[in-house]
């Protein structure tokens, strides 16, 4: 199976497309640091499996299109794109900035927008495939504290679910994903703090693994991933 795998660099991302790579999939590793990308590349390829990588601005329609068709092209086609590319900036309305919205808005939606667009030409063309975005619990359970975030991934979610009304005629399926807490490296992650209760990357990437494998007659439209533990208390 051919995949492409946004946001591919580092976190969720990284984990999904090694965990598939490890499967056996072709992956189109894409997200803005090539240099990052390369890494990932490189570890897939020693380790046995097959990636390719090619870096775009997600928020540049013109760069995601090229970005797409090139990868589409190296790997000799898609059978299923991974949006998981985005921005968290979890502050409160009032002291979230207009430029830190747009950012968020630019990378988590119209990012989103803009990859699956370039991917669904294709999937129409050979009426198969399967578009798999990754939302949050964010994305449909209030969020204090960062209501721009929950914005972003409650306009993920409206779009995956009004998506697969749009598609699934062309034989196309379309799954949401809600990670709950993940260990994944973002800007608030603290190394002082124990993270073992989470999910971990991987275990999102193996999420996907089992929503891209069920029957041809039938979607999994919505998976939620939560910790099983709790966090420890202090």
């Amino acid at each position: 199976m051919r995949v492409i795998v946004t946001g591919a660099s580092k976190g969720i991302g990284r984990g999904i497309a090694t965990y598939l790579a490890k499967q056996g999939y072709n992956i189109g590793l894409l997200a803005r640091s090539q240099p990052l990308l390369d890494e990932l590349r490189n570890e897939i390829v020693e380790a046995g499996g097959n990636a390719e990588s090619i870096d775009a601005d997600l928020r540049d329609p013109g760069q995601v299109e090229e970005a797409i068709d090139g990868l589409v092209n190296i790997l000799g086609g898609i059978d299923a794109l991974i949006n998981n590319a985005g921005l968290v900036i979890r502050k409160d309305i009032f002291s979230l900035l207009p430029s830190e919205w747009t950012a968020m808005m630019e990378t988590n939606v119209n990012g989103l927008f803009y990859c699956t667009r370039s991917a669904l030409k294709y999937m129409k063309n050979q009426t198969s495939g399967h578009i798999i975005n990754i939302s949050s619990i964010s994305g449909y359970y209030p969020l204090p504290g960062g209501s721009g975030y929950a914005a972003s991934k409650y306009a993920v979610t409206g779009f995956s679910e009004s998506l697969f009304h749009e598609v699934r005629d062309y034989n196309i399926k379309v799954s949401t994903v809600f990670p709950g807490s993940v260990d994944s490296e973002s800007h608030r992650h603290d190394d002082n703090q124990d993270h073992s209760w989470k999910v971990s990357p991987e275990e999102v990437g193996q999420a996907c693994f089992n929503i891209l494998n069920t029957e041809p007659g039938n979607c999994i439209s919505r998976v939620e991933i939560r910790p099983l533990k709790r966090p420890a208390q202090s």
